[in-house]
């Protein structure tokens, strides 16, 4: 399939939508949960007694990478907000393009069929066969499952999909995630996800 100027139009709209999707659902988490606000106030962590053992390990982290972008940005006016930003975006991408890879990878039969149904595809009906329903709602047992598939993948392609890699610590809620699925599985560009240079156009857009 030729990527003439249509495709590629489509495509970069297709990786804007999600991005701009994923910094807004991004940017929440950090001031819902983690208490990180855009205007560049940060709460201590020893403040944050509602979060779990898991939360509070990704808080920590998260934290870290703000410091040490900031130390990068001495030019910025205000370069804890900047930095803040920065992780923002880092976040998204590398969940944009976990879920562009997943996308690529079920086109080529290396994984089942996880991320073009959503929580339909046939992979996620075969892995609640064996977990069952004690994983909470049929949202929280997706995530589990896909986070089973990065944790797969991540033997081949670590620095993507290790779950925790600095860039990669948030994951979509449930309307988010959503959303993100709507817009990978736009059916004007099936086509393009068995193509080899599709990952190439997401990464320049």
């Amino acid at each position: 399939m030729a990527f003439d100027s249509q495709i590629r139009n489509k495509l970069a709209r297709l990786v804007t939508d999600a991005r701009q999707l994923l910094t807004d659902e991004f940017t929440k988490q950090l001031q819902e949960i983690f208490s990180i606000q855009p205007d560049g106030t940060i709460i201590p962590l020893e403040k944050l007694t509602h979060l779990t053992d898991e939360q509070m390990s990704v808080a920590s982290v998260l934290r870290d990478r703000v410091v040490h972008l900031a130390a990068g940005l001495n030019s910025e006016k205000k370069p804890v907000i900047a930095a803040i930003e920065r992780m923002t975006r880092e976040q998204s991408f590398t969940v944009l393009n976990r879920f562009a890879a997943l996308r690529m990878c079920e086109e080529r039969g290396i994984v089942q069929e996880c991320v073009q149904n959503g929580m339909q595809s046939k992979g996620f009906h075969v892995y609640l066969k064996v977990a069952g329903s004690g994983l909470g709602d049929q949202y929280e047992r997706y995530k589990e499952f896909l986070f089973c598939v990065f944790g797969e993948i991540a033997v081949d392609l670590g620095i993507l999909f290790d779950r925790f890699f600095p860039f990669g610590l948030l994951f979509p809620r449930e309307p988010a995630l959503q959303g993100l699925l709507e817009v990978i599985n736009t059916p004007e560009l099936k086509t393009i996800w068995a193509e080899d240079e599709t990952i190439g156009w997401i990464y320049q857009y």
